[in-house]
């Protein structure tokens, strides 16, 4: 049985692009394989989602698509069977995230007088978003042969931000290979606002009194941070240009780490005693 790509998208017949779009980014965040390593039924869903979000997106495929469905059997539409999968890679060889980001291509048809554009529809990770690098995919070159691409993502690359880029080995009547940036999939150790980052760490009340060297978590890895003596609770430090770098625009967000005292996990009649002491040293006037 064909396909119906409204069924898999979960969308009725009527949809409005918008809400095709929704559908889709919800889909694809619940079935992306970064989210999902090593599920086959995960990663053969994503690209149902993928191939019918193609379709449905595009004006003309869509319509194409709508007239094949009323007419009887459905037709291979441009690009169907061009679906292939490659592990991204960051700068020096190093995997994105926790896990290789996957995404496809999707093939373009012939324009009057013009080559056949490749189009690739991206879905980043925080990190892939606020950094950018290299990906490596695998297009098809003019004879058909698979060749290995990379491509080169700007820092800062947004959903809905498209752009375009060659790929010399593919030769030059495979024209260029149009990218899109579908969705960032957000990172759950950090909240983004703009281009700031923000992110809560947990310290002992020791660390906040007497000051300590602690490690906290960033878009680049651990860092050390410096916590002065006799910081409050709540208190945030900022940690410059740890943020979102945007190429676009030249922006560079900073990080900020709000402090948050935490007790010991294990009670005691002597952590008891303690904690009254240090009740009693708050004056009567105390703010909350």
């Amino acid at each position: 049985m064909e396909a119906d790509y409204y069924e898999t998208l979960g969308v009725p017949k009527d949809a409005s692009a918008d809400d095709i779009k929704k559908a889709f980014r919800k889909l694809a965040r619940k079935y992306h394989p970064d989210l999902n390593p090593g599920n086959k039924t995960s990663e053969q869903k994503f690209k149902e989602i993928n191939l019918a979000y193609e379709v449905l997106s595009d004006p003309e495929k869509k319509s194409q698509y709508d007239q094949a469905r009323s007419s009887g059997p459905r037709p291979p539409h441009p690009g169907e069977g061009s679906f292939r999968w490659s592990g991204g890679t960051g700068p020096g060889g190093e995997g994105f995230g926790q896990g290789e980001s996957f995404f496809w291509d999707l093939f373009g048809g012939m324009g009057a007088g013009r080559s056949p554009v490749t189009e690739v529809h991206l879905i980043l990770t925080l990190a892939e978003s606020a950094r950018g690098g290299l990906k490596s995919i695998i297009l098809e070159d003019e004879s058909g042969k698979p060749q290995t691409v990379s491509l080169r993502i700007p820092s800062g690359a947004e959903p809905g931000m498209s752009f375009e880029v060659r790929a010399d080995n593919l030769g030059e009547k495979k024209g260029p290979i149009h990218i899109v940036i579908d969705d960032v999939l957000p990172d759950p150790r950090f909240e983004r606002r703009g281009h700031d980052l923000y992110s809560d760490l947990r310290v002992t009340i020791p660390e906040l009194y007497f000051g300590a060297n602690v490690n906290a978590s960033t878009l680049d890895g651990e860092t050390r941070i410096r916590i002065p003596p006799k910081t409050r609770g709540g208190q945030t430090l900022r940690l410059k240009e740890k943020g979102i770098h945007s190429s676009f625009d030249g922006t560079k967000g900073h990080h900020y780490v709000r402090l948050i005292p935490v007790l010991p996990e294990k009670d005691s009649p002597k952590l008891e005693a303690l904690v009254k002491e240090i009740g009693s040293l708050y004056s009567s006037g105390f703010q909350r």
